[in-house]
């Protein structure tokens, strides 16, 4: 058996599947510990430490997720574009991978960050603009692949990142929240924010999960 380019980067898109539905699953697993108050502060802390970290892994995944979604697409002929567009796409997702890491790195730094991550929702808001267009018109028959599969999994894509700037909002007081009891200000109204932002989040976070399996179980049964 000889293992090409092609089933590489197919392992690596099952693999980036695995870490971000995974790590996804962890990040809300350990978030109820952060909102929990019968444990110590010193222990939330930790946890929500902990949760940064492994949150870094989802975000990084989606756009590695597109970009090698689109180079498998190229490579089996489903997709119609050439190399200039691949080579943007990459582009585009490295740079998103690049801004995360960076964002990640200097999260303590709340006046530094704060730009970058209102681009960051901007940057999100125009890559899932760009891909529900491409699915559309794809669905439509007008271009960029004959395979609907495909192009209902690029809606499934376009339709996750929508949501998780959705769940970026909503979880918005959650982290303030934390901040405050932290610096010693906070009380029983911070916790209480905590719990209701993880209760609100809770669907958003399941409706993505749901997108996800279903794009892989269309990746795996190409039923369209």
């Amino acid at each position: 058996m000889t293992v090409g380019v092609y089933d590489l980067l197919l392992l690596a898109h099952v693999l980036l599947f695995v870490y971000w539905l995974g790590a996804d699953l962890a990040v809300l697993y350990s978030a109820r510990y952060v909102a929990d108050p019968s444990l110590s502060l010193e222990t939330r802390e930790t946890v929500s430490q902990i949760m940064a970290f492994v949150d870094l892994f989802p975000r990084m995944s989606v756009p590695l997720i597109g970009a090698v979604g689109a180079t498998l697409g190229v490579m089996n002929g489903d997709f119609s574009f050439g190399a200039t567009v691949l080579t943007g796409i990459w582009a585009f997702a490295l740079i998103w991978v690049g801004l995360n890491g960076w964002l990640y790195v200097n999260r303590g730094d709340t006046l530094r960050t704060a730009p970058w991550r209102r681009f960051d929702v901007a940057w999100r808001s125009v890559i899932g603009s760009a891909v529900l267009i491409a699915a559309m018109v794809a669905l439509a028959g007008l271009g960029v692949t004959d395979n609907r599969t495909l192009a209902v999994k690029l809606l499934i894509f376009a339709a996750a990142i929508f949501l998780s700037l959705v769940l970026r909002r909503v979880f918005l007081p959650f982290r303030p929240a934390l901040r405050r009891l932290a610096e010693g200000n906070g009380g029983s109204t911070d916790v209480a924010i905590m719990q209701q932002t993880l209760a609100r989040t809770r669907p958003i976070v399941l409706g993505i999960w749901a997108l996800t399996v279903v794009a892989a179980a269309l990746g795996l049964w190409q039923p369209f």
